[in-house]
């Protein structure tokens, strides 16, 4: 039997099968404030702005970074103001290879996960992705040169 590429294994393993169960989530009108204290608190990146358990927005440290942080803005407006515009979601049983393109193409670092009702049930970070990469390939991770094109100009170990 043929050895599968990685290709392959990204098209068969699903995202339901790697995301960890953690979900931050306040409604749409939660405070900046609170928010970044929700974010602090769970040791997160994001919050998912959720309501009647639909995924309506992704505020991220980005958002606050680029957004909030040398401005002039009252800490108590709603973070919906302030929230990541061009998010985009996908289904806990959406490919992993799915979540691998999408957070490329859109440079999303977090990713809102949907039930089979286009309901809210979990987030994908580029954090767990990563681990999960790592894990599962090993030997293909750990045997990357740190630089993809570098040419040593001694022998090893000379």
């Amino acid at each position: 039997m043929p050895e599968r590429s990685v290709e392959e294994l990204l098209k068969e393993k699903k995202i339901y099968q790697i995301v960890n169960p953690k979900l931050v989530q306040a409604p749409p009108e939660t405070s900046i404030k609170a928010a970044v204290e929700l974010m602090q608190k769970n040791r997160s990146g994001y919050v998912v702005l959720s309501k009647n358990k639909k995924a309506v927005g992704v505020f991220t440290e980005d958002d606050v970074v680029t957004k909030i942080l040398g401005q002039v803005v009252s800490w108590d407006r709603p973070v919906s103001e302030f929230m990541t515009k061009n998010w985009a979601a996908l289904k806990m049983t959406d490919p992993v290879g799915a979540a691998i393109d999408l957070m490329g193409e859109r440079r999303l670092y977090y990713i809102p996960l949907l039930n089979e009702k286009g309901e809210l049930e979990n987030v994908l970070s580029v954090r767990t992705l990563i681990r999960f990469l790592a894990e599962f390939y090993p030997t293909e991770i750990y045997n990357l040169p740190p630089k993809p094109n570098q040419v040593m100009e001694t022998p090893e170990g000379g």
